[in-house]
């Protein structure tokens, strides 16, 4: 045997790093997590050098999740590609660079815990490690798990109130389990057929899957409300609008039976922006059926179906902020310090983040740029959980009210341009 037969592994263990940046960076679904792991890690920074340290816990947490599901994407996408097994060292060099990845958001969250005494962020922080492990390894145990990685997102808000019911010690041992337990998978990794097929709808439909229901009539009548809009991304936006009540009534009926404070109306919030990030995620994976789209005789010319498209996506926004709206009434009725100012403010933000998140995603017309508009559903959420953390303090709801006149307006303006931006070279090109 030669020395350069010898030497792959010896040079895949001293460079485990090598190919990083375009294994990791270049891939559009592990950057899109990625990327808002890393916006996670300055804002937190940020809001401990200002002294904000209410909100630091959630900034962090949404940075870990994002992480462990980037790194459950890549794990995702090893499993499911035949010559990765062929490729000698190839399994070892991403585990090691996942690894590195999780340690380096982890150790820094932490190290900026301690230079600026936020200890009780700790706390919160290892819940979030534990979230992520755990999802990473039901990603690893059935890769269709992958379509739950939205739940990840839902369940920030809740950690706050976990983490008070659960001690520092508690959290490290559970971490520590997952990890055995994410490590013994990750020693029998081998080629899933099932993975490839996860990894080509979670690229069609961001990310997101929730089941159909067929042979309903008035499911029917109400997909035709949006359409065209949701020509793209077919029942599943449907079946998100469904729903959201659902699940806000249900998480109303245990916050009230085990007494526990649930941020609710924050989460449908923000749900509702996220669903329109995905609704031209899904326009641009699937860009090769605009044609057949203006071939149906609904429309009078591209123009029509422009404006048959914007009408449509009116109706959304007007949907999805009486939903948001008639959730934050009912859930006054269990938590009274949910004033009608408030309300109105939540009404209002629901408006400009979806209006902007459709407007520029109109304007989109590859998934780089759809990832960096999925940027603004986290600008969103920074700004009603501070507003959720004023009303929290008793604070005046009045400056987020101003704050919402020039974003609604923003919002609008966003709307318009997008119409003139879409299918702007024709139904051949995205």
């Amino acid at each position: 045997m030669s020395i350069e037969q010898i030497r792959p592994p010896l040079a895949t263990w001293c460079k485990p790093y090598q190919g990083m940046l375009r294994l990791w960076l270049y891939d559009l679904g592990c950057v899109s997590f990625l990327g808002t792991s890393l916006l996670g890690l300055v804002l937190g920074l940020a809001l401990l050098i200002s002294g904000k340290t209410d909100v630091v816990s959630l900034v962090f947490a949404m940075s870990t999740v994002s992480a462990a599901a980037g790194i459950a994407w890549q794990l995702n996408r090893l499993v499911a590609t035949e010559t990765s097994q062929l490729i000698p060292g190839y399994q070892a060099k991403v585990l090691q660079q996942a690894l590195t990845i999780a340690i380096t958001v982890i150790g820094f969250q932490v190290l900026a815990c301690v230079i600026f005494s936020a200890y009780e962020v700790i706390a919160q922080l290892w819940l979030a490690v534990a979230v992520g492990l755990g999802f990473v390894w039901l990603c690893l145990w059935r890769s269709h798990y992958f379509h739950l990685s939205f739940a990840l997102f839902i369940a920030v808000p809740f950690l706050d109130e976990l983490s008070s019911r659960l001690s520092l010690w508690a959290s490290l041992i559970i971490v520590a389990m997952l990890f055995y337990r994410v490590v013994g998978l990750c020693r029998q990794l081998s080629w899933n057929s099932d993975a490839r097929v996860v990894y080509l709808n979670a690229v069609q439909m961001g990310w997101m899957w929730l089941p159909s229901i067929k042979g309903v009539a008035w499911v029917a009548k109400f997909e035709r409300l949006f359409h065209p809009m949701n020509f793209f991304i077919g029942p599943v936006l449907t079946m998100m609008m469904l729903a959201l009540p659902v699940i806000a009534v249900g998480l109303m009926l245990f916050s009230w039976l085990f007494d526990i404070d649930l941020p609710i109306v924050f989460l449908i919030a923000q749900f509702s922006v996220i669903s329109c990030a995905v609704i031209h995620w899904s326009r641009i994976q699937r860009w090769r059926a605009t044609e057949t789209l203006f071939l149906l005789p609904s429309y009078s010319g591209l123009k029509g179906m422009k404006d048959a498209f914007f009408r449509s996506q009116y109706r959304f926004i007007a949907a999805m902020v009486l939903i948001v709206t008639c959730i934050g009434l009912l859930n006054a009725s269990f938590k009274p310090e949910l004033s009608l100012l408030f309300l109105l403010h939540l009404g209002l933000s629901t408006f400009w983040g979806c209006a902007i998140m459709l407007g520029i995603g109109s304007a989109c017309r590859n998934s780089h740029q759809a990832t960096a508009a999925m940027l603004v559903v986290f600008a969103h959420s920074i700004i009603v959980s501070m507003s959720f953390a004023a009303l929290r303090d008793h604070d005046s709801i009045t400056p987020w009210l101003l704050l919402d006149i020039p974003l609604t307006l923003l919002g609008v303006l966003a709307l318009r341009w997008g119409q003139g931006q879409l299918w702007k070279f024709g139904v051949t090109a995205p």
